[in-house]
């Protein structure tokens, strides 16, 4: 290879080169369970900082797209949470999910740690 054929190492082209790849290993590669894999571990890296209640009242305030373009509008969402009836253990007895959001009742109510 001659200096010719050399790409300049410039943040400009490093980041077109990070696109090219990426689209490639998405449209090319990767399942699309990989690529849900992948995109569930930078969703929670992201999310890291956030308290409780700021993920709940992110999942409340997005907007969900519509299905199709003359669909319904999607239902708001809201974060539940239940417990592990007699789990006692390090503190894994609760969980968490999203279900439509029901506009009588407010569902993630943190009130402190215990």
């Amino acid at each position: 290879m001659t200096d010719t054929n050399l790409i300049p190492n410039t943040k400009l082209n490093q980041t077109k080169v990070r696109q090219a790849v990426s689209q490639f290993m998405v449209e090319r590669v990767l399942t699309k369970d990989e690529i849900m894999e992948h995109a569930m571990s930078y969703l929670e890296h992201l999310y890291a900082g956030h308290t409780i209640a700021d993920l709940a009242a992110m999942v409340k305030e997005t907007e969900i797209p519509k299905a199709r373009p003359d669909g319904p509008s999607q239902p708001n969402r809201m974060l539940c949470y239940g417990t592990i009836p007699g789990y006692t253990g390090n503190g894994a007895e609760y969980y968490f999910f999203d279900k439509e959001q029901d506009y009588e009742y407010s569902a993630c109510e943190v009130k402190g740690v215990r």
